[in-house]
Parts: structure tokens; sequence; C-alpha cells
């Protein structure tokens, strides 16, 4: 038994791979649905608000130890990694999906890996490793390169609206290394992935009373409550495979998710949207994927 066990098990560089997969298209999907919920009126704080509350219940409600979140040692990981790994970049991307398209604001998601690596670094968590670092910035001034084509594209978009897609990466890449840094011990990940997204619940909901917006406006259609439904499934599944794949793996492997995400969301864009992209913009997007296979030659990730 323990033989045909072993027979069948995955490599671990299969698992990543499949959970990275799987996560990235799971994140794009998310920014599709935002984008069709908040075109019907919803604002994007509100709808971050119901994707996280109703995420974080199906995930405490799964789990067998509900009584652990309730746990002192527990409330600055959730409130921080709420902050940077979900509130602050979902309610800017699904602001910004209206307005800039799922593909572009997919492709913001695909940023946080060179921070990420650079903050891992400066803490110790990575060896200095050139090769891994020239892929990475190819993966990164690739997705450089297609944030400049889409303004060029868009010219009636304000050039402020680019720059606060810049603070998705930046904050994602604080809650990648602060996820690995400070992951507590003999925690699950299904715990963790719920008390993060139930204090990021919390906070949405503060910034929405500071704001006065609704977080249910009056005359909402059935067609909404549908879409935050399964919004909140598929994000607990996300973060639950999220969770999954950061305890496995390193910081830097988990921050190139986003250029995974990147990848899905152009194509969902074209698919669902009838976004239409050039062939510059596709260029990228082949880099993109050189980059990170540069990458991912360069050192295999350890299991944490």
């Amino acid at each position: 038994m323990l033989a045909t066990t072993s027979r069948f098990s995955l490599p671990l560089q299969a698992v990543l791979w499949g959970l990275l997969l799987i996560n990235g298209f799971l994140i794009a999907l998310m920014l599709a649905l935002a984008k069709a919920a908040t075109s019907l009126g919803l604002p994007a704080v509100a709808y971050a608000f119901w994707q996280t509350l109703i995420a974080g219940v199906v995930l405490l409600l799964c789990t067998g130890e509900r009584r652990a979140i309730h746990q002192a040692r527990f409330a600055r990981y959730f409130l921080v990694s709420g902050l940077t790994g979900i509130a602050v970049p979902n309610a800017i991307g699904f602001f910004l999906v209206t307005k800039l398209g799922a593909g572009y604001t997919g492709i913001m998601y695909a940023l946080p890996p060179i921070f990420t690596f650079l903050l891992a670094w400066g803490l110790g968590l990575e060896n200095r490793n050139w090769l891994k670092l020239a892929g990475l910035s190819i993966a990164v001034m690739a997705c450089g390169w297609i944030v400049v084509q889409r303004h060029a594209e868009m010219s009636n978009a304000s050039p402020l609206l680019f720059v606060l897609g810049l603070a998705i990466p930046v904050m994602l890449s604080v809650g990648n290394v602060y996820r690995s840094v400070a992951w507590p011990a003999k925690a699950k990940p299904m715990i963790l992935a719920a008390g993060t997204l139930l204090a990021s619940a919390l906070a949405l909901a503060l910034f929405a009373a500071m704001t006065n917006t609704e977080l249910l406006p009056s005359g909402t259609s059935p067609q909404l409550i549908g879409i935050l439904m399964l919004q909140g499934l598929l994000t607990a599944l996300t973060y639950l495979v999220a969770f999954e794949l950061q305890r496995r793996a390193g910081p830097v492997f988990y921050s190139q998710l986003g250029a995974v995400a990147a990848v899905f969301g152009l194509l969902i864009g074209v698919v669902w949207f009838r976004e239409q992209y050039s062939a510059a913009i596709w260029l990228g997007v082949f880099l993109v994927i050189l980059g990170l296979r540069i990458s991912n030659r360069a050192a295999a990730p350890a299991p944490s």
C-alpha cells in the first residue's frame, strides 16, 4: 500500500505549478466578475467587502478549529495580511477594472515578483541569485512594456489611474514577504485564510462607513446578488489554494502568481469582454512567460 502511494505521489514542482496555475486563473476570474458587478453600479469597496466577508465565513465554517481564530497571537497577522494582501490591492483593482479593463488590471498583479525578491533578499530569505533576478527583471520589464502600450491604446484614460495601479503590486509584495516571515507556528492554512479574509472585510467595512459608501445599495438586482455569492465562494477557494501554495513555496515563487493571473486576465478580457490588444501587448505577454521560465530554472523553490 505504501509503495503504491509513493508511486503515484507528484513531484513538488508539479504540485507547486498546479497550485500556481489554478490560483492564477481564479484571480483573473475574480477580476472579471468584479468588472461585471461594478458595471452594474456596486461600489468597488462594497464589492470587495462582500467578497471577503462571504469567503471568510465559508472558510471559517469549513474548518474544524473555529475557536483558533480568536487566539490573540493571530490578531496582528490577520490585520497586516488582510490589509496588504487583500483589502487595499483588491479595492483598488476592482475600481480600476471598469476604467482600464480586466486585462490591464490583471497585469498589475504580475508586478510584485521583483519587489518581493528584493525584500526577501534584504531580509535574508533568498540567496543572491543573479539569474533569478534577471528572469524576474525580464518579466517585470515586459509588464511595464504592456502598461505603456495599453496607455497608448487608451489615450483618454487619466495617467493618475495608471499610477494608482502601482499601489497593487507594492502592497502585494509587502504582504507576500510578511506572510512568510510572520507565519504563525503550527497554524493551518485554512484558519489563516479565514482570519485574513474576515480582517480584510472588517477594514473595508470601516472604510465604507468613513466614506459614507453603501455596502448594499437599495434596488440591488438579483443578478448582482448572484455574482456576489459566486464571487464569495470562488474567493474562498482562491485564498485556500493561495495559503496552501504559500505554505509549500517561498515568497518569490509565490509572487509569480500575479504574472500567471495577468496572462489569464488578458485571455478572459478578450473572450468575455471583447477587449482588444495589439500584437505589441501579446509580445509583452510572451516575454513575461520567458522571464518566469528563466527565473524558475535559476533555482527550484524550497518548501517552507
